[in-house]
């Protein structure tokens, strides 16, 4: 309770001593409360917020000020959990305090910052603090930066501190520099870059991870290091419709875990490279967009103790596209740490006025000259009950291949239809998979359409109608959505996803049974207050935001949101 009235006082006598002229407040307010309603059935039970609990809440409410008269912004947040499932779906966790705060002052060229600080290097790879609400990430560094721009032309800045852990922290040190450069003549514009990551590990994380090294055989043990640096080198180049992204990034050596060919966890010492490159072709009735991503043991944490989201440091873009639509968007593959290759494209065509083609397509793999990071296991029976196991290399980890014909007969009336083909790995993107041969490779085939009609500037509706075969895992699935809209007030609408043929041999006992998951939701605008209320049955599986995936089990309950800007 003092740090927190210490954080007031502090920006408050910021705000009494510069914010007599020229200043105005502004912020945020978000909940979301859910109700929790047990089903078994579907697979909503035996956790301790259905079970027990039956409430839980996420609150933000953020504050900002801003003086253009002396340069200086200031601003804080206070964050509630209670009985919050964000961080860890099957774990309720209540804590309440301040989620971040920051002062900014601009002295002509210089700009210092100095709390919790949100920023990036490049496209994030060696470097990206943000905040994500519906996966429960916030890694802010908290310290200080410094900046300083010349004439526009030239950016640098500087930055070190520790990162947020919730309301408390992880104690690694963390320090990095940035520069960027900006140069244009006639229609060609050349932004390079570079960048710097210094992490010093603290030595309670070195102790816990020098416990793990001791653990493993004498053959496979090494010396940990205290620090790890990343570098990375960036250039976006644009001449008239074309625009070429390249980044390439370095860590030196240091202890990270990895998936070996059998699919276990194990903990090594080497460095990491990763390429990104993406590259954007624009012209009357036409676009194209190529990328690529090439990754190798690049974990970027606060340390290797670290898992899934929590330390992370960085970001790497994933190149698949992450759909909008209910079925196509139920498989995703996020970036991969450790190895992946990957490709990707989309291809927009507008050879008239009423007709728009996309094609979107996208191919992650091992490295075609390492070994396969999974191996199937073949059980073979040889007679007389003797049963022997082999492997069988697999390298390829995701594929997609998605067609879209958009069609305008007039202009209130739009009908979209399309196909998804996609290939999926369990184990490399799901905890859950490979428990028995085959059941990794998941294939589903997903045909589409929605209808959108307005009936005048305010009333609307949208229909959407999809089907999903996908044999190696919830077998047949159907999925229909009718939304009504009255701008810019009101929306209502409602759903049904049916798995109305299953797989009889899923490995989750509950989903061999057919199961509605329904839906009912409608929500109020108020001048900048939004409303909404959401009557949800969900199935387990992954949830994806901005290419960042974790899965979640299945969720059954009432969920009441608020919004509101001033």
């Amino acid at each position: 309770m003092r740090k927190i009235l210490l954080t007031f006082f502090v920006i408050a006598a910021a705000v009494a001593v510069y914010g007599q002229d020229h200043g105005f407040i502004s912020g945020s307010f978000q909940s979301n409360t859910n109700f929790y309603i047990r089903d078994s059935a579907i697979g909503a039970a035996n956790l301790p917020h259905y079970d027990n609990y039956k409430v839980g809440s996420d609150i933000w409410f953020n504050l900002n000020y801003t003086n253009t008269k002396y340069d200086l912004e200031a601003g804080i947040r206070f964050d509630a959990y209670l009985n919050s499932i964000l961080r860890n779906p099957t774990t309720p966790y209540t804590g309440v305090g301040i989620g971040s705060f920051y002062l900014k002052k601009k002295f002509k060229d210089v700009t210092l910052s100095g709390g919790y600080l949100y920023d990036q290097i490049g496209c994030g790879m060696i470097y990206r603090t943000y905040e994500e609400r519906t996966l429960g990430i916030d890694n802010a560094l908290i310290g200080g930066r410094v900046e300083y721009d010349y004439k526009g032309m030239l950016h640098v800045k500087a930055f070190s501190g520790v990162q947020k852990n919730l309301f408390t922290i992880y104690n690694p040190i963390i320090t990095g520099f940035n520069a960027e450069c900006n140069f244009t003549k006639g229609n060609v514009t050349i932004a390079p870059g570079i960048g710097m990551v210094n992490r010093s590990m603290d030595q309670g994380s070195i102790s816990k991870l020098v416990s793990a090294i001791e653990s493993m055989d004498s053959a496979d043990r090494f010396v940990p290091k205290y620090n790890v640096y990343a570098f990375t080198a960036y250039n976006t180049i644009t001449a008239g419709p074309v625009s070429w992204y390249i980044e390439g990034s370095y860590k030196t050596k240091e202890g990270n875990y990895y998936l070996n060919k059998y699919g276990q966890s194990q903990l090594q010492n080497k460095a990491g490279s990763a390429i990104y490159s993406s590259l954007n072709i624009s012209k009357k009735g036409i676009g194209a967009t190529f990328l690529f991503k090439r990754v190798e043991n690049f974990t970027m944490r606060t340390s290797p103790n670290e898992k899934i989201f929590q330390g992370l440091m960085n970001f790497e873009p994933p190149v698949p596209r992450q759909n909008s639509l209910r079925l196509p968007s139920r498989y995703f593959a996020s970036s991969l740490e450790q190895h992946e290759l990957a490709f990707g494209t989309e291809i927009t065509w507008k050879p008239i006025k009423k007709w728009t083609f996309v094609f979107n397509g996208s191919y992650v793999r091992d490295f075609i000259f390492k070994p396969a990071l999974i191996r199937e296991p073949v059980v073979t029976d040889k007679g007389g009950g003797v049963l022997d196991t082999s492997y069988r290399d697999h390298k390829t980890f995701f594929g997609e291949a998605n067609l879209e014909c958009r069609f305008k007969p007039k202009s209130n009336i739009e009908l979209e239809f399309g196909f998804q083909y996609l290939f999926y790995n369990r184990v490399m993107y799901q905890s859950d998979g490979g428990i028995y041969p085959g059941e990794y490779k998941v294939s589903s085939y997903t045909p589409f359409v929605e209808i959108s009609h307005r009936f005048n500037k305010k009333m609307s509706y949208r229909i959407e109608l999809q089907y999903q075969y996908v044999p190696n895992d919830f077998g047949q699935w159907a999925y229909g959505l009718f939304e009504f809209n009255i701008a810019p007030s009101f929306s209502v609408a409602v759903s049904d996803m049916w798995n109305f043929k299953p797989n009889p041999h899923n490995i989750v006992a509950v989903y061999q049974q057919p199961h509605h998951f329904y839906s009912a939701f409608i929500a109020y605008t108020h001048g900048p207050h939004r409303f909404s209320l959401n009557y949800v049955k969900q199935v387990a599986g992954i949830v994806c935001t901005g290419g960042v995936c974790r899965y979640e089990p299945a969720f059954s309950g009432v969920r009441f949101s608020v919004t509101s800007t001033f």
